[in-house]
Order: C-alpha cells, then structure tokens, then sequence
C-alpha cells in the first residue's frame, strides 16, 4: 500500500487549512500580509504541522507493518500445527490401512482353505469389508464432518 500519496494529501489539506486561517486572522485583526513576525509565524506553524504529519504517517506506517507481520506469523504457525497434524493423522490411518489390508488377506486365505475354493474366501471377505465400508458411511458421515469441523473451528478460534 502506497502511504506517500495518502501523506501528501493530508499534508496538503491541512496547508490549506493553516493558510485559511492565517487570510482570516489578518483579516480580522487588519494585519498587512507582508508583516515578518506573522509571516514567520505562519511559516513556522506550516513547518509544525508538516513534521507532525510525517511522524504520524511513520508511526501509522510502522504500527501497520508490525502488526501484519505479526498476523503472518500467528498464520504460519496455524498452518503449520494444522498441516503437521494432518500428516500424523494421513500417517496413522495409511499404517491402520495396511494392517487392515492384511487382515483382510490373511481372512480371505484362511475362508478359502475352509470353504475350498481360494476365489469364495476372497469373496466373502469382500462382503465383510463392504458391509463394514456402508455402516461406517451410512452412520458415521456425519458425525466424522462434525468432528473434524469442531477441530478446525477451534484451531481456528485460537488465532
């Protein structure tokens, strides 16, 4: 954001206001523009209120930066607690799959050599996992959103 043009617009509105009010004063008081003390006078408090301005702005300028770099901070420490945790859970649930997958394996084998035919114990596995797979969607969809929604949403509180 460009500060400068905003700086010089106040700076010029509060020129004219000082100037305004020097034409006024002398008006009132019958003083001729071309007295050196007032004169001085007027310029001395142009010169004020254009170090006031620039201080301000500096002040503005600085107090802006400080906080959205502390803002970016506070955001890149979010994501990354958010992004970690993910991965933990991606890790966890990819280590969980696999010991599935082979309990699976081991079940079908295993339905197999009973049933005497390879291909029905493979099958009837599958018709275990299914079953398992619809009452996890079916019953558990929504509760898993809320779940993970009420993590999110209170991480998300904490910044």
């Amino acid at each position: 954001m460009n500060f400068s043009k905003w700086t010089n617009i106040l700076k010029l509105i509060l020129l004219k206001i000082v100037e305004e009010l020097e034409r006024r004063i002398n008006e009132k008081h019958g003083v001729d523009t071309s007295d050196n003390f007032s004169a001085s006078l007027y310029t001395s408090l142009k010169f004020i209120v254009l170090e006031q301005v620039d201080g301000m702005v500096d002040e503005v300028v600085n107090y802006t930066k400080k906080q959205i770099h502390s803002i970016s901070d506070l955001l890149a420490l979010r994501v990354a607690q958010i992004l970690g945790s993910l991965v933990y859970v991606l890790l966890i649930l990819a280590l969980v799959g696999l010991v599935f997958l082979f309990l699976m394996i081991t079940l079908a084998v295993y339905l197999g050599g009973i049933l005497g035919q390879m291909y029905l114990g493979f099958l009837l596995t599958s018709g275990i996992v299914l079953i398992i797979l619809l009452g996890t969607w079916h019953w558990a969809k929504k509760s898993i959103t809320q779940h993970i929604k009420s993590i999110l949403m209170e991480n998300l509180n904490d910044i």
